[in-house]
């Protein structure tokens, strides 16, 4: 959109008002024909019309631009004089009708006879003639005023069809011009005034002509070869009459590449003039001496302009200044020329393809549009809130439940996707990984096996997994597949870090487009092997992070005698472990990070513990599901029809999770400084090898030592710079596995704590307690995650009215200095805040967890208290324990409740406790 247009000061109608004008037949030029005069415009017409018209501005009594207004009224009447004029009679000086169609119009000193007359002379080009035309003004006697004729002088005939003409002091003549025709062949006729006439032919084929112009600063003829190179041509060569030199080398060539729709010469100073290129697709400025100024793309087809005012194809004008765009309106023209013309200054005349001749303006009197100011307040939550609760009303009541089934299973009829894993397909990894040298680690087959029933445009398969999971190919890409078709590929997953990913889920997508595009998407995952990802280990004594399971009813010994955790997990468990301990690490770690499951005596009770939290969440995710029967169908055995309810007696603190993120923020912030002094010293790099080029050059062999030294000295740090960047991703990649494992880990314990709520407040958590942590090049995951902290500790269900917002940063300030990339604006301020929102949110459901199990008196099981009307939790007191197992054995048997389910309340001599490590039993 514009906020100018291109407004009407006068306008007319050229006498034919057939399509019979071209960007060859508008020549603006002051005649001398009177003391003081302005432009005149210069018609001629395929038809033969030649018209000569010198606009007046309507009235005498309107101001003229070019006189200072020394009264202070010019500015009271600028609005009036500059309204759109009516044309009168005597702005037309001449009107006349040629025999022969007028391809081009050009003024200057063609004729030698009267030195002292300051009259130009009018020289007309035809198709096969040339003719200099004398403009002659004759005194009227009679009220009607003087009238003016056009004399003709000489003129040539030509052998060749002709297609365009310039002119101009050739050869650098002093007080008159010569003439130049091109012909349609691209040969080149000169005219000089004592009727000397030649005729020279450029190199190379011209088999398509181009606009031709000379330089008169520098005495070269400029134009555009069909090969698309622009050439220079000095006027001292060509005119060179030499019989073995039939044709003439350009003195300079630059290639441009693609068709020049127009030419126009400038010069812009006494040392220097500017060739300014109009293609099909850039705009080229290029100087007397081949180097290129610049280069502007367009994303519009422009047709031929004047200097640095465009056209362009949906009717519209555009004025550059060098290569920034200075204003933009509507206009549709054949061409365009700027004169000055009288009471306007600077005008913009165009020319229609039909005749139609208009004088304006264009930068005056903008339509009255302000650009609305940046929304940069402080966002209302509880407006908001609103707004999204409308919303979701609206949609729910216009959306009919049944449809997205009904879609959901037609899409699973049209494409059925199978993905397992091949467990005897478990093989040495051959795939580049980050394991620590000497590290053995497998690798295992994923199979997807599509069916399609319709005709499909395309189909994409995509496999998903975890950061610290590697996949040999993940995706997939078919095109128009057939109807009642089977695609199968194979891909080898595989551990890629030295850690556990917070998940051993393996998604796969499936999105097609139909041939009636529609697009849909099919979903399947799968459990990646455990094996994969852990190794068995000694069982740690003591650990940081305890988190205590209990499981309703009670896991029954099989008649093997086998201990539980060997058969919850028999792929890693040996003979000689321990019945009542079992340690686990990962593939790749060679250091004491590890996880120990304990058991206690009747089985009924689990404990994880760990010295890092990120490594429990994997194995705590694969105990619960086999604990409820949902993968031990290949490990263990389990019935799944028996419902087990697996309940976890507190929450880490949230000093782990805190710490996580800080580390996040310390190590993507060191990323962005060794990023930055990479493109210091790569610039560095650059300046010196120009330097060494340039002395090269010039052979001054004693300066290469110093420059030599230096390029070596750049390199190295170059070197090392680059192995600092790449070893702190690998640190920040290694803390975003960590970070996402540790949220997994909260997000398992909130959905299983004893007495969590349940519904909305759970699916608030899950939503913000996601395991996906990623940085993109712009934001960081600190970033991101904010607003949704915010707007769910101001907002919804868990929402406490009691606390007071915080006083936050200047959101304005901090985007407009970040997109300005101010060195004094500290990006971790988005970590500080996400730290303080984000432990208050949590510390509140922690209070609510604590107040429940207070008020029922029993730190297991779930209970239906209000979410909303309760104070809110705190992480399980593993040292109160015992008091609170008493209490609610005491609850159960007067509540009658299931016998095994109170067999949950023992005493603390039931767990295996170790005093010295001589004692696991192993």
């Amino acid at each position: 959109m514009s906020l100018f247009k291109v407004r009407n000061w006068w306008k007319t109608q050229c006498p034919t008002i057939e399509p019979a004008y071209d960007s060859f037949s508008l020549h603006c030029a002051r005649l001398c024909l009177e003391e003081g005069e302005k432009d005149s415009l210069v018609v001629g017409s395929h038809s033969g019309q030649l018209c000569i018209y010198r606009p007046s501005g309507g009235s005498s009594a309107l101001p003229d631009l070019d006189v200072e207004d020394t009264d202070g009224r010019q500015e009271a009447n600028t609005n009036e004089a500059l309204a759109e004029n009516v044309f009168q009679h005597a702005d037309v000086i001449l009107e006349v009708q040629l025999p022969l169609p007028v391809l081009g119009v050009s003024s200057g000193k063609f004729t030698t006879t009267n030195k002292t007359d300051p009259r130009l002379q009018l020289a007309v080009l035809h198709p096969m003639k040339l003719c200099i035309y004398q403009i002659v003004t004759v005194d009227g006697l009679a009220d009607h005023g003087d009238h003016t004729r056009l004399v003709t002088l000489y003129d040539h005939a030509l052998s060749k069809p002709a297609f365009s003409m310039c002119h101009g002091p050739f050869g650098g003549v002093k007080g008159r011009e010569f003439l130049c025709v091109q012909h349609l062949d691209g040969s080149l006729r000169f005219f000089e005034q004592d009727g000397i006439s030649y005729e020279r032919t450029l190199a190379t084929d011209r088999n398509i002509p181009a606009p031709l112009h000379y330089l008169p600063r520098v005495d070269c003829f400029v134009t555009v070869a069909p090969s698309w190179v622009l050439e220079c041509y000095r006027y001292q060569d060509v005119a060179e009459a030499l019989e073995t030199l039939r044709r003439h080398d350009p003195i300079w060539s630059l290639c441009v590449g693609e068709y020049a729709l127009d030419l126009q010469v400038h010069q812009i100073s006494n040392t220097e003039s500017v060739i300014v290129i109009l293609g099909e697709n850039n705009l080229f400025c290029v100087s007397d001496t081949g180097k290129v100024r610049f280069i502007k793309k367009l994303d519009y087809s422009p047709n031929p302009a004047h200097a640095l005012c465009l056209r362009s194809s949906p009717k519209a004008a555009r004025c550059f200044s060098t290569k920034v765009i200075k204003s933009f309106g509507p206009l549709n023209s054949a061409t365009s020329h700027r004169a000055n013309v009288t009471g306007l200054p600077g005008a913009l005349v165009t020319l229609g393809p039909t005749g139609a001749l208009t004088v304006g303006y264009l930068g005056s009197e903008p339509q009255l549009f302000r650009v609305p100011a940046l929304n940069l307040a402080p966002l209302e939550i509880a407006r908001c809130q609103k707004e999204l609760l409308e919303l979701e009303r609206e949609i729910r009541a216009g959306v009919d439940p049944s449809d997205a089934s009904i879609a959901n299973a037609a899409a699973e009829r049209d494409v059925k996707l199978d993905v397992k894993i091949q467990q005897d397909t478990i093989v040495p990894c051959t795939h580049a990984t980050s394991m620590p040298p000497g590290v053995s680690i497998e690798m295992c087959q994923l199979s997807v096996t599509v069916q399609v029933e319709p005709k499909l445009e395309m189909l994409q398969l995509t496999v998903v997994t975890d950061q610290a999971v590697g996949c040999s190919k993940d995706t997939f890409l078919f095109r128009d597949v057939a109807s009642h078709s089977t695609e199968q590929f194979d891909v080898w997953l595989y551990p890629v870090e030295p850690t556990l990913p917070a998940t051993r889920t393996v998604t796969v997508y499936c999105s097609y487009t139909s041939k009636q595009g529609i697009t849909r998407v099919v979903e399947r995952s799968v459990q990646l092997p455990l094996k994969l990802l852990l190794k068995p280990c000694q069982p740690s004594k003591e650990a940081q992070y305890k988190l205590t399971l209990s499981v309703v009813p009670l896991p029954v010994q099989n008649t093997g005698g086998s201990s539980v955790l060997g058969r919850l997990f028999p792929e890693l468990s040996s003979e000689g472990t321990s019945a009542s301990a079992l340690g686990l690490q990962p593939v790749g770690g060679v250091d004491a990070r590890r996880v120990t499951i304990v058991a206690a005596k009747n089985t009924n009770r689990f404990r994880i513990q760990s010295d890092e939290l990120g490594l429990m969440a994997l194995l705590l995710e694969c105990l619960i599901g086999r604990l409820q029967g949902q993968d031990l169908d290949k490990a263990g055995g389990r019935d799944q029809s028996a419902k087990v309810l697996v309940t976890i007696g507190g929450v880490p603190s949230i000093s782990g999770l805190l710490r996580s993120l800080q580390l996040h923020c310390e190590l993507r912030k060191a990323v962005k400084q060794l990023e930055t002094d990479l493109e210091t010293a790569t610039g560095q790099m650059r300046l010196f090898e120009r330097r060494f080029v340039v002395k090269l050059q010039e052979r001054s062999l004693r300066a290469l030592d110093g420059i030599l030294m230096l390029l070596k000295r750049n390199h190295t740090a170059v070197a090392k710079v680059c192995l600092q960047l790449k070893t702190a991703r690998q640190k920040m990649k290694l803390a975003q596995i960590d970070l996402a494992a540790i949220l997994r880990l909260f997000h398992l314990c909130y959905a299983h704590a004893a007495n969590a709520p349940g519904g909305k407040y759970l699916d608030h958590l899950a939503a913000l307690l996601s395991h996906t942590v990623l940085d993109s090049t712009e934001q960081s995951y600190e970033e991101v995650l904010l607003p949704v902290v915010r707007f769910v500790d101001q907002t919804g269900p868990l929402k406490n009215p009691i606390d007071q917002a915080e006083p936050t940063f200047d959101e304005a300030f901090f985007y407009s200095a970040k997109q300005n990339e101010r060195g004094d604006v500290d990006v971790s301020i988005h970590s500080e805040l996400l730290q303080k929102q984000l432990q208050r949110v949590l510390g509140r459901v922690n209070d609510r967890i604590a107040a429940t199990v207070r008020a029922s008196g029993s730190g297991s099981g779930r209970n239906s208290v209000d979410f909303e009307d309760q104070p809110l939790p705190e992480a399980h007191n593993e040292d109160a324990e015992e008091e609170d197992e008493g209490d609610a054995s005491e609850v159960l048997r007067q509540n009658g409740g299931d016998v095994e389910f109170a067999q949950l309340s023992t005493t603390a001599s039931e767990w295996v406790n170790y005093e010295k490590m001589s004692d696991l039993p192993l």
